[in-house]
């Protein structure tokens, strides 16, 4: 028996569980491989396809489940897909209207394991170095495939009239924000809180705790038990979580997992 049996820990990547220079400290990787030898099981909570977390996984627990595209597309440790939403055919809808009176808003299409450049814009561009990955043209893509997230980038000010003019629209889905320069539309029921409350009924878990730094982490902070931000956290996280701890390049979930072993 381990101390942290029963205990499960999601954490975001971007800006908590990845420093300033997208990797995994050695600190975070020994608290991470300690928690998982004592009985907890560590989980990645990401808005990131597949594709663009497979370096970072080979660093972490291989048999822990896995949360991609904000909780549309969750697998359990053995690779067996637990949930898998994709956005119904009224999401077409929503992106013709943002494109005919938002020209300057890029729109990129995630499938499980691929970004589809519908329309580019310099948010788009940047976003496209960040994630060190190429987007595929959207004429390459094949009709009926399931698309699991709408990402709009734009200047934040321009996203938020996006927000307000197509609040009806927006109402049908689940939408946040992991930037500012992103607006991330997921089917309704898919979010890191509803991904968080089925890993721990898979895992009969007897206590959940996420760690996160922005929007699109709201509902999984919300859903635990116990919630953790880093230092760095957007100002309405840092508000509404249980317990602040240092910051991402202060070795942020090494922090998390002290706290944790320190209320056992």
């Amino acid at each position: 028996m381990g101390k942290f049996d029963g205990i499960v820990l999601l954490s975001d990547m971007d800006g908590t569980l990845l420093d300033d220079q997208k990797q995994i400290s050695e600190e975070n990787q020994r608290a991470i491989d300690r928690f998982e030898r004592e009985g907890g099981c560590f989980c990645i909570a990401t808005g990131r396809p597949p594709m663009t977390t497979v370096d970072f996984e080979e660093l972490l627990p291989a048999d822990a489940p896995r949360v991609y595209l904000n909780g549309a597309f969750v697998r359990d440790g053995a690779g067996k897909t637990l949930a898998a939403l994709p956005l119904n055919d009224e999401i077409w809808t929503l992106i013709d209207r943002i494109e005919q009176e938002f020209p300057m808003v890029g729109c990129e299409l995630f499938a499980s394991e691929q970004i589809y450049l519908h329309r580019s814009s310099p948010e788009s561009m940047r976003h496209q170095q960040m994630a060190s990955c190429e987007f595929t043209d959207f004429a390459q893509y094949s009709p009926g495939e399931p698309l699991y997230k709408a990402n709009f980038t734009g200047q934040p000010e321009i996203l938020a009239q996006v927000r307000e003019t197509c609040a009806d629209l927006l109402a049908q889905y689940e939408a946040a924000s992991s930037t500012p320069i992103f607006l991330e539309v997921t089917e309704k029921r898919a979010s890191k809180g509803e991904a968080l409350r089925t890993i721990k009924r898979e895992l009969h878990a007897k206590r959940a705790y996420a760690i996160g730094d922005s929007g699109n982490d709201l509902s999984m902070l919300l859903a635990a038990d116990f919630s953790f931000a880093p230092e760095n956290a957007d100002a309405d996280i840092l508000e509404i979580v249980s317990q602040v701890v240092r910051r991402n390049t202060q070795h942020a979930i090494a922090h998390a997992i002290e706290v944790i072993e320190q209320q056992l």
